[in-house]
């Protein structure tokens, strides 16, 4: 199984700061880890880029509508870049809850109503997130939030690497761009293909991510009675 140290020594293969079967030198390879994990960093606040979810629950605590998750917070927990599912359990019943943005919370008029929670807001205050529910539980319950699994920093140079098809290649050549400047072997049409390689792994793994989206719509809205009035698509009219 692969090393993050085999993915070091190639990327700076790639970048012609090694020949093939040099051994890098101490410095090289302490600069090359801290770019590796900065490129770690980068991707996990990719939607996209990541591949795994993780589940996590925590009871609610009725008449208390706001709730920290990070190291230090209220719930301890990996800190969500950002969250798209939910949902709260009572009495062995789930109920979806739908995540919505701060200025969409900001018109509701009764912030205080209470009630099983039906929104969630998340702010993704550093180091600990915060998330706010609405209606505000008026009962206790438990609420379980899916988020995407951070990608986990390398210690050393051995750590093992072991991801899904595609990510030794596109995080060898994500390495190698952030590598470039520092050994500026390579020609002007060598970096032109490094970047339109390095371009194209990002998309393939991301379109290997892709998930389907779920599509709603507001029936209520909708005008369905056949009627005579209509609206005209094209002009709002």
């Amino acid at each position: 199984m692969a090393t993050v140290l085999d993915l070091v020594t190639e990327a700076l293969v790639t970048v012609k700061a090694l020949a093939v079967g040099e051994t890098a030198q101490a410095d090289m390879t302490t600069d090359a880890l801290n770019k590796f994990n900065e490129v770690l960093e980068a991707l996990s606040i990719q939607n996209l880029a990541v591949y795994s979810t993780m589940q996590t629950t925590f009871p609610l605590v009725a008449g208390t509508a706001s709730y920290t998750i990070g190291p230090t917070g209220a719930v301890v927990a990996q800190r969500p870049p950002f969250l798209d599912t939910a949902f709260v359990s009572y009495q062995g019943v789930d109920f979806p809850v739908e995540v919505h943005t701060e200025q969409e919370y900001a018109l509701l008029a009764l912030k205080s109503q209470p009630g099983i929670p039906q929104w969630l807001i998340y702010d993704p205050a550093y180091p600990n997130g915060v998330m706010v529910l609405w209606p505000v539980p008026d009962q206790a319950a438990t609420l379980t939030i899916y988020q995407n699994t951070v990608f986990t920093a390398a210690a050393t140079l051995l750590d093992t690497f072991d991801m899904p098809p595609g990510y030794r290649r596109m995080i060898r050549l994500m390495l190698a761009w952030e590598l470039a400047t520092d050994y500026p072997g390579m020609t002007g049409p060598e970096m032109n293909k490094l970047q339109a390689d390095t371009a194209s792994a990002i998309a393939l793994v991301k379109r290997n991510n892709k998930k389907p989206v779920l599509l709603r719509s507001e029936v209520a809205a909708l005008d369905c009675s056949g009627g005579g009035d209509y609206s005209n698509w094209r002009n709002g009219a």
